[in-house]
């Protein structure tokens, strides 16, 4: 519990971290600007990071949002990359930092209420008409992320040391790929710090599974260099993947606050393939997700996040999510079945197919 520094609300869903409710971040953002991005500078600076804006000298890395210059020495934002003897090293096209297992299909993937594995793209993008029971999706963990979300549901593996040559290769995991592989999923942390190798192995295994049903799917945060966009679409396109973007807030001030990230280039990215979305309904081109964080995620954030998806396309998929505490934010409820209902209809009057997921997570 905590209480708001400016509208002195005290409740349940004030994290005691931020010490500002949802609606005074956005309303009144200019008051807590500087405090909230000293709260994100003192986190990175913990996991051995300290992130400086703006620089324009050494060596740079522009895959994500975050266009990291390094020195001597220095790590990027994302936690993968190092300058050494005046050299970048660390994941690059060909070998990534990322762990990977097999799951059954279906799965509980994002996007399972709705992307081929369910069968929707039979016969040309699934192997079955209905779920592909008998299946398997690769999981492809990628570590590092662009965004620092103080409600990461995958923290854990900001906890390990770095480690920038222990990498895997794209041959390494083009070899587990099997007759009963059906899907990969690019998830992590995020694949925008490792998005060119996901492009890379994507390519890759395509050529090697001529003939054969392979979806490639990426769920992100959107916040990867624009300039993969292109790439991305025609993987999707050729395997019937799906691209999940996972909008987290509508407001720009909330999303600072609680990602310590702009949202301006997801929205973007997602705009590219959203406005592509008609090339191919089915499986759908693109979904998006959105955590319903409680105290920051109302049903006024939901509202305008799917009145922008509609302008679209009301048929592209959006699934709101149950949220759980963890991380910076375990002093938040959970996700309350009334709040999340209330942002169920909210998105229900500008799209057609809306999902709830983890409802085993609402109270």
């Amino acid at each position: 519990m905590g209480t708001c520094r400016i509208c002195k609300k005290k409740a349940s869903d004030v994290s005691s971290l931020l010490g500002v409710c949802g609606r005074c971040i956005r309303e009144n953002f200019s008051k807590v600007k500087d405090l909230l991005e000293e709260i994100h500078t003192e986190i990175k600076k913990e996991e051995g990071i300290s992130p400086e804006g703006g620089k324009e000298s050494g060596l740079g890395c522009k895959l994500c949002i975050n266009n990291c210059y390094l020195q001597e020495g220095e790590i990027s934002f994302c936690g993968l990359r190092k300058v050494e003897k005046n050299k970048l090293v660390g994941p690059n096209r060909n070998f990534a930092s990322l762990e990977f297992y097999f799951d059954p299909l279906p799965t509980n993937c994002v996007a399972s209420f709705c992307c081929g594995a369910t069968g929707c793209g039979y016969p040309q993008f699934s192997y079955t008409l209905g779920d592909e029971l008998g299946y398997k999706n690769l999981a492809v963990f990628l570590n590092g992320c662009s965004f620092n979300c103080l409600f990461c549901q995958n923290y854990h593996y900001r906890k390990r040391p770095y480690q920038f040559n222990n990498l895997v290769s794209v041959n390494d995991l083009l070899n587990v790929i099997d007759s009963k592989t059906s899907c990969v999923c690019f998830f992590g942390g995020d694949p925008s710090c490792q998005i060119e190798f996901t492009i890379e192995f994507s390519r890759r295994a395509i050529e090697a599974r001529k003939n054969r049903i392979l979806r490639f799917c990426w769920e992100t945060n959107g916040s990867f260099n624009p300039k993969f966009n292109e790439e991305i679409l025609s993987i999707l396109l050729e395997s019937g993947g799906t691209i999940k973007f996972d909008l987290k807030f509508f407001s720009p001030e909330l999303n600072l606050a609680l990602c310590g990230k702009s949202n301006k280039q997801s929205y973007d990215n997602f705009s590219f393939f959203a406005r592509n979305f008609y090339r191919r309904k089915n499986p759908p081109l693109v979904c998006v997700s959105t955590p319903i964080v409680s105290g920051y995620t109302d049903e006024d954030e939901v509202e305008k996040i799917a009145q922008f998806i509609s302008q679209f396309d009301r048929r592209i998929p959006y699934s709101l999510l149950g949220f759980w505490p963890c991380f910076y934010l375990k002093d938040l409820p959970p996700t309350s079945k009334e709040l999340m209902y209330r942002c169920y209809g909210k998105a229900k009057k500008f799209l057609d197919n809306v999902n709830i997921g983890n409802k085993h997570l609402l109270t």
